[in-house]
């Protein structure tokens, strides 16, 4: 087995306490849908609208609703948030960046407007829109009475009574820690089998970590689309979306209150830390097809399909753990891996929606989006990632979105709300990994031009591993204010 893959689920042990690939392949099937100022003051609610760039990666049917060409950029400012409860100790950290929303264009041709031909336009569309961020900040501390990393490493290194080798321990952790002195083997006598043992594995210790996150994900595309007699609207996207994630956390232990009990000066412990980097860039490829129909002039009805998106991804980590002893010694051990190179199959997404529009007032808007996560698939040509399907297929499972717009017009000004619920992409739980939110906006719309200005807050709870089962109680927090201008020609 390729060392990335020994690496990371070790990794993932000591950190999220479950494959740390079914964590990747989670956090890039979720999608937050971005774009335009417009399309967040609604939520995202606008599958059954249209004439809105946004719409062209969520139901490119409402390409179909353009009646000019239009140019338009849309910048922003995202901040998120975190705070976590570990061992009855509170702690938050926040991040923030400006945006880019979206840019594109798209080039309308109205037909036969006048005239009983059935095609009374066609639609080209092509440029951005952003899909995720992932800056954030995460700070936690507590002090564990009941386990420790180094307890975690003893149990993996004894192996259930059958004690590894030295050269069968993983290079990424506890190898690190034999090297390190943390990890000491004794060849046992009669009354003692052979084992591994560490000072302080069942805690006592105060621990930090600290994780910082960067990057996003967003979607080049191509659309087209065309009106069928003003009342049936049709439209397909050629999507290429990437992926940028960085990782750094740092993880520590420390005998904070001098409670080591062991008389070995050489193997006293004082703390450990240990530092992770994990790099994942990557791109990837699906099609999107939609329609958008009006059975009378203010009910339109519209229906969304996206294909799986088979991601092409590369992985490049490394690690550090260096170790403090009473005695005043140190020892450092470092490994560094990649780059591998493995593929992310995300699930299928399917869009229902509903809309009520009275064009001289405003609308008000409803999606519904059905995802199973449990579908995403890794594969590589070396390695079949078998237990880590299996987790992601036994872990996680399908669940619906629901999204809520309003658009209030008067004169040249729309006033826009909306709210979102994104339900928990996990088996046997309601509110972990579930998301909330909610959003405003203003817009002023001219025959030439129009500026759009919004703000959106996110909302969500989740539990974070630090290793094997410990985990910290974690709540987290997004918002963004993003500014839309166009131009119609």
């Amino acid at each position: 087995m390729k060392k990335i893959i020994l690496s990371s689920l070790l990794i993932a042990a000591a950190t999220f306490g479950w494959s740390q690939n079914a964590n990747d392949a989670l956090r890039y099937s979720s999608v937050s849908y971005n774009g335009t100022a417009r399309f967040i003051a609604l939520s995202g609610a606008y599958g059954a609208l249209g004439a809105d760039f946004s719409s062209l990666s969520q139901n490119p049917a409402g390409i179909g609703f353009y009646r000019k060409s239009e140019f338009v950029i849309t910048p922003g400012f995202y901040s998120s948030n975190s705070s976590s409860t570990y061992y009855g100790k509170a702690n938050s950290d926040f991040r923030s960046n400006l945006m880019l929303g979206n840019v594109g264009m798209v080039f309308s041709s109205n037909l036969n407007e006048n005239n009983s031909s059935l095609i009374k336009g066609l639609q080209l569309g092509f440029g951005m829109n952003r899909q995720n961020s992932f800056n954030n900040r995460i700070l936690i501390e507590g002090f564990n009475t009941q386990s420790s990393l180094m307890g975690l490493y003893a149990d993996n290194a004894n192996n259930g009574g059958s004690p590894l080798d030295v050269d069968q321990l993983d290079e990424f952790s506890t190898l690190q820690a034999y090297n390190a002195n943390l990890l000491v083997y004794d060849s046992g006598s009669f009354n003692n089998p052979a084992h591994y043992w560490v000072d302080m594995p069942n805690g006592n210790v105060l621990q930090r970590k600290t994780i910082q996150m960067s990057g996003s994900s967003r979607e080049m595309l191509l659309s087209g689309g065309m009106n069928f007699d003003n009342k049936l609207y049709l439209g397909l996207s050629l999507c290429f979306p990437s992926i940028r994630y960085e990782e750094e956390s740092n993880f520590s232990e420390q005998d904070s209150e001098g409670l080591s009990s062991n008389a070995d000066p050489d193997y006293n412990f004082s703390a450990v830390k240990r530092s992770e980097n994990v790099s994942t860039r990557g791109n990837g490829f699906n099609l999107k097809f939609g329609f958008i129909y009006k059975p009378i002039d203010y009910i339109r009805i519209g229906g969304a399909f996206h294909s799986s998106t088979t991601y092409n991804l590369t992985d490049e980590w490394s690690s550090k753990l260096t170790s403090y002893f009473e005695n005043g010694n140190t020892y450092s051990e470092s490994a560094t891996g990649g780059p591998y190179d493995y593929r992310l199959s995300t699930p299928m997404r399917a869009i229902g929606s509903l809309a009520i529009v009275l064009p001289q007032f405003g609308f008000i808007s409803a999606d519904y989006e059905y995802v199973d996560y449990s579908s995403a698939k890794l594969r590589a040509d070396d390695y079949e990632f078998f237990d880590e399907n299996d987790v992601i297929k036994s872990d996680l499972k399908a669940t619906g979105n629901l999204r809520f717009g309003a658009e209030f017009r008067y004169n040249v000004f729309a006033f826009r709300a909306g709210t979102s619920f994104y339900g928990s992409p996990y088996k046997n739980e309601t509110t972990r990994g579930a998301k909330m939110g909610y959003s405003a906006g203003i817009g002023i719309r001219e025959k030439g031009y129009f500026l759009d200005m919004a703000f959106n807050h996110q909302e969500s709870k989740d539990n974070l591993y630090l290793y094997g089962d410990t985990y910290s109680d974690m709540k987290y927090g997004t918002n963004q204010i993003q500014m839309t201008l166009g131009f119609r020609f």
